[in-house]
């Protein structure tokens, strides 16, 4: 090897030994940079949500809150069949689409976060008998702000649930409530046409993107519809009826698409149907409500001009491992335990359903109508077949019931009669 050769390779060798020591030093000084946890505090203006919020933004202020009043599931994503992402996944479609083998993404396992079970005494019903299921956007009254459709909740609770976080639905467990960090007048898409207003939960993994709230199909029994006319009353659920069981086979798909949440003037609205095209179906004048935002609870008031609403600052952490949530609520319980206890309770709830009429039958016996026989006790068995409540020839209406009834008092006033003698004279031999 001639000199200039040699000196060439050592050169090359000199340079790999120092630029393998730089990378590895760098590989380590970049390890130890992600092993540090750092927490800041977010920006009122910050509206980036991700599905990483859901492991490093500090909750705790809503898992106390919420905690009385319903129970903290743990949950993974495939638990709740939810496709969640980790923001280190960013590059991984481009792979797919190259056929491209991603290790990294596919051995992927989000991590354990929490969701909230709404207490089962929070559902409402409208009539005896329907099943009480939780709905989210029902119990409430939707009021026409300065930032768009505000859904008033009647408890300060169920008001955290609808202007934060996204609802989901569990067919094991129902609607479930995924903490969020970015407050809205409400979280939901629309849809309406000439006589109807309907509208659903934003789902999980749905954020703001370049100021408008990202497309997304959603399932259209999650809808809730109503008539223009009684879109502002109170206790709206009182005139909704769902998807799956409107009588005027209402299509949701057919309905026009309205905006809904997006960012103006540097805030969430929630845009929602027009105001005027409302006050001319009720008639009524409809005010915009003032919404302010503040950060004492103590502060917080509904008035018919002003809403002040509580915003409490969130606390996200940078560089930890995503296996599970930042933070855990005091008290939960994991996934399994909860669908076993969700069983439980609808089966309580079949039960009590059957005692009902179970106790309806029974009344019904004792009025002498006897369901498994088909009559009534107190009817000819030829007429056995009446409906109940069909008084025409029950005791009052029927005459020869009432003669019969006669003959056998008048028959029962004569053996009184005879018998009254007889007793008096025994009476008398006794003493």
């Amino acid at each position: 090897m001639s000199g200039k050769s040699l000196y060439l390779f050592l050169a090359l060798l000199l340079f790999a030994v120092f630029g393998f020591s730089s990378c590895t030093k760098k590989s380590d000084e970049t390890s130890d940079q992600k092993d540090e946890v750092t927490n800041e505090t977010i920006s009122d203006s910050d509206f980036t949500e991700s599905d990483e919020d859901l492991l490093t933004v500090n909750y705790k202020q809503f898992y106390d809150e919420l905690a009385p009043h319903g129970e903290w599931v743990q949950v993974n994503a495939k638990d709740l069949g939810l496709d969640l992402k980790s923001e280190g996944e960013s590059g991984s479609l481009m792979n797919d689409l190259l056929g491209i083998k991603n290790t990294y993404a596919d051995d992927f396992n989000f991590g354990m976060f929490f969701v909230w079970k709404p207490s089962p005494d929070l559902a409402v019903t409208v009539s005896a008998g329907e099943p009480a299921v939780y709905t989210p956007y029902t119990n409430g009254q939707w009021v026409n702000t300065n930032d768009g459709w505000y859904f008033k909740a009647p408890t300060p609770y169920e008001e955290t649930t609808c202007h934060y976080g996204r609802w989901a639905y569990s067919p094991a467990l129902g609607w479930v409530w995924l903490p969020g960090r970015v407050w809205s007048p409400a979280w939901v898409q629309w849809r309406e046409n000439d006589n109807y207003i309907a509208w659903a939960p934003v789902p999980p993994s749905v954020y703001i993107v370049n100021n408008v709230l990202t497309p997304v199909v959603v399932n259209e029994n999650r809808y809730v519809i109503v008539e223009k006319r009684h879109f502002i009353e109170p206790s709206v659920y009182k005139y909704r009826y769902f998807y799956k069981e409107n009588k005027n086979k209402i299509m949701i798909k057919e309905m026009t698409k309205v905006d809904g949440v997006m960012i103006k003037n540097k805030t969430v609205i929630n845009k929602g149907p027009d105001p005027i095209s409302i006050e001319k179906i009720t008639g009524k004048k409809i005010e915009i409500v003032k919404i302010n935002k503040v950060k004492n609870r103590n502060d917080v008031k509904y008035t018919a001009s002003e809403i002040n609403i509580y915003t409490p600052e969130f606390i996200k952490s940078k560089g930890k491992d995503k296996k599970e949530s930042v933070s855990k609520p005091e008290k939960y319980v994991p996934y399994t335990e909860a669908v076993t206890m969700s069983k439980k309770e609808n089966k309580d709830e079949e039960k009590g359903v059957i005692k009902e009429e179970k106790g309806n039958e029974q009344s019904d016996k004792e009025k002498g109508f006897d369901k498994q026989k088909g009559k009534d006790k107190g009817i000819d068995k030829e007429k056995g077949n009446k409906k109940l409540g069909d008084d025409r020839d029950m005791k009052k209406g029927n005459k020869k019931f009432q003669e019969e009834q006669q003959n056998k008092k008048d028959k029962g006033s004569k053996n009184m009669k005879q018998n009254t003698p007889k007793e008096k004279g025994n009476n008398k031999g006794k003493h």
